[in-house]
């Protein structure tokens, strides 16, 4: 009778145990989620990267000439103004050559002045030549006159055309020696030109003994002291190294080939330095340069970003962490990034439940109204806007009615905002235009898509489909949804329910 009791005892604790277990498996209160408040506020997207700090231009200052250095003018961080002369090489070898080439110029124009005399000389000969040969011809037709009234015999004819031959071979002969003498001025003329040629280069060369700065600007760099040799017969050496102005500077910052398309020109960026680690600088990209870089198979491409220097604490060469702004929106929804990944024990892919309301149609009267309140469109320009999007979206109606496939539906679609964009930039001007790059650089990074978030409805969990855009990693923004700030979302399973 004892063992009965007992073993009648023992069942009713078991079926109290069993019990009890079905009735904590089968209901799991609210207080077994993680919840977090959508609320509005900033949220911002940025691409994070390392850069150093240059000056804008900086100017590699060589010698043009060889020789020693005799004298330095300048220090690190001196200040200089264009033309300024800040070394000097030793002159004296090319003083001694610039004295050569003005003698053999002085020279050669003493032997262009003995030419012309020689040719004057000539030229008088010339007309005393050219007299006798007028006088035997004169002596010949009388002659000739005689000799036919039969006055005188025939060889007195012949002497006197024998004379007057004579002096017209003398004329051409001297005429000859004067055309060669003409070409005679003419080689020493082309000589003197030449020494003229070799005087200027001696000038200039002495001239370059004096190393100038071309620019104003400061020293950076000075490799050049007093004695040292300089060797130019190869190529330039560089004595000096000077930035143009330090108060402005700029960053040249590698970017991954993964962010490169969110960044455009004009996108703020904010970046900080070791020796100031409690300072941060702001600055502005300035430059997409398409020069890849490519380092054990990863490839980067260098963006410039510049900024004011003004109290010149951004030395040259500094390393910068910097933050690119890709795409900021104020006053928005967010929501928890941990509440769009989610999903319930048990969860089916074909529970996700309602979808973010709004079709095509409602996502391009938003688009159109973010354009003009952001680039505060004229009447003309907003009506043109609209048009373009209306075309854009009787484009996309044919596409679906044609019966196109996944793949070239998307890529009509994307063919159709590239052309859409294209006609809207050129309604643009001004500040416009850039405000307007800014946007599709900010569009293309958020990357409008759908996804869902859970709330509690009755203590269970029930899916709300919702279209978001920019993340900062810690929230997501949230542009279309039938939810609203304060609304409690589900982001995990607090540490009695999971």
């Amino acid at each position: 009778m004892r063992r009965l009791s007992l073993l009648l005892g023992g069942v009713i604790v078991l079926v109290a145990i069993v019990y009890g277990y079905s009735r904590l498996s089968t209901s799991q209160p609210a207080a077994s989620y993680r919840l977090e408040t959508v609320e509005r506020g900033t949220i911002e997207k940025t691409i994070s990267s390392t850069g150093r700090v240059k000056p804008v231009m900086t100017v590699d200052i060589g010698s043009q000439v060889s020789g020693q250095i005799s004298e330095v003018m300048v220090d690190f961080n001196s200040k200089v103004q264009a033309g300024e002369v800040i070394a000097r090489i030793d002159a004296a070898p090319f003083e001694a050559r610039v004295q050569v080439a003005r003698a053999d110029l002085a020279f050669a124009e003493a032997n262009i002045a003995m030419q012309a005399a020689a040719l004057e000389e000539q030229q008088a000969e010339l007309l005393g030549l050219k007299a006798i040969l007028l006088e035997t011809t004169e002596d010949l037709e009388r002659q000739q006159s005689l000799f036919e009234r039969k006055v005188i015999p025939e060889s007195t004819v012949d002497h006197a055309v024998a004379r007057q031959v004579q002096a017209m071979a003398k004329v051409e002969s001297t005429l000859a020696r004067m055309k060669k003498q003409r070409a005679q001025i003419r080689t020493a003329q082309a000589n003197v030109a030449s020494h003229g040629g070799k005087l200027l280069q001696a000038e200039l060369e002495l001239e370059h003994t004096l190393i100038r700065s071309p620019v104003d600007g400061i020293v950076i760099n000075r490799a050049a002291d007093a004695g040292q040799t300089v060797a130019a017969s190869l190529q330039a050496p560089v004595l000096f190294t000077l930035a143009q102005d330090l108060r402005q500077v700029h960053l040249q910052v590698s970017v991954d080939e993964a962010d490169i398309g969110g960044i455009t020109e004009g996108q703020q960026s904010r970046f900080s330095v070791d020796a100031y680690p409690d300072r941060v600088f702001k600055g502005e990209v300035v430059q997409i340069r398409k020069q890849p870089i490519e380092v054990s198979g990863v490839v980067t491409y260098v963006i410039i970003v510049g900024t004011q220097n003004s109290d010149q604490s951004l030395m040259p060469g500094m390393t910068a962490s910097v933050e690119i702004v890709v795409g900021q929106r104020q006053d928005t929804l967010k929501v928890s990034s941990q509440a769009l990944r989610f999903k319930p024990p048990g969860f089916k892919r074909s529970d996700s439940g309602v979808s973010a309301r709004g079709g095509g149609r409602e996502r391009m009267k938003a688009m159109i109204k973010d354009l003009s309140e952001k680039l505060e469109l004229s009447e003309e320009q907003l009506s043109s806007v609209q048009s373009i999007y209306a075309d854009m979206g009787q484009s996309i109606r044919g596409l679906r009615e044609a019966g196109a496939s996944s793949d070239e539906f998307r890529e009509a679609i994307r063919q159709l905002r590239n052309q859409a964009a294209q006609r809207v930039e050129q309604l643009l001007e001004g500040d416009q235009k850039k405000r307007y790059r800014l946007m599709r650089a900010e569009a293309k990074s958020g990357g409008y898509r759908r996804g869902n978030v859970w709330v509690l409805d009755g203590g269970k969990p029930v899916p709300l489909g919702i279209t978001v855009g920019i993340s900062d990693s810690t929230h997501t923004e949230i542009v279309r949804g039938d939810i609203a700030a304060g609304a409690q979302v589900i982001v995990g399973l607090s540490a009695d329910g999971s």
